[in-house]
C-alpha cells in the first residue's frame, strides 16, 4: 500500500539502523542522505527514489535521510521481493550485488 506524508525542512526520515521495510518516491521537495560519520552522501529531488537497497539485502538502514525543504514522500511498503520473485534469477542476482555494493560502501 502506498501513502504519501509531509515532512518539514530538517526532519529526519529514517536514521542509521532504523528497519528498512519501505521504499520513498519524492513527490516534491528535496532530501539529502548522509553517512554514519555525517558525510553527505547525495541530495536528491522530486521524482527520485530511495530507500531500495535495505529491503534487497534485508538489513537495517546503512544511512540517515532527512528532508532538506519541506517535502512530500510517497512510501510504500516493500514489495520487493514479490516483485523480484517472477524476475530472471540472474537480474535478481545482478540487483542484489549492487544493493550489496551500496550497502557496503555506505557502513
Amino acid at each position: 500500500s502506498v501513502i504519501k506524508q509531509k515532512y518539514k525542512a530538517g526532519e529526519i526520515v529514517y536514521s542509521i539502523n532504523d528497519t528498512a521495510d519501505k521504499i520513498y518516491l519524492i513527490h516534491n521537495g528535496t532530501v539529502r542522505v548522509k553517512s554514519k560519520l555525517g558525510l553527505n552522501l547525495a541530495v536528491l529531488k522530486e521524482g527520485e527514489m530511495f530507500g531500495e537497497v535495505g529491503p534487497i539485502i534485508e538489513e537495517p538502514r546503512t544511512v540517515t535521510v532527512i528532508a532538506e525543504t519541506n517535502c512530500t514522500l510517497e512510501i510504500e511498503h516493500s514489495t520487493l521481493h514479490k516483485k523480484l520473485e517472477g524476475a530472471d534469477p540472474v537480474l535478481v542476482r545482478i540487483v542484489r550485488v549492487l544493493a550489496l555494493r551500496i550497502g557496503d560502501a555506505n557502513k
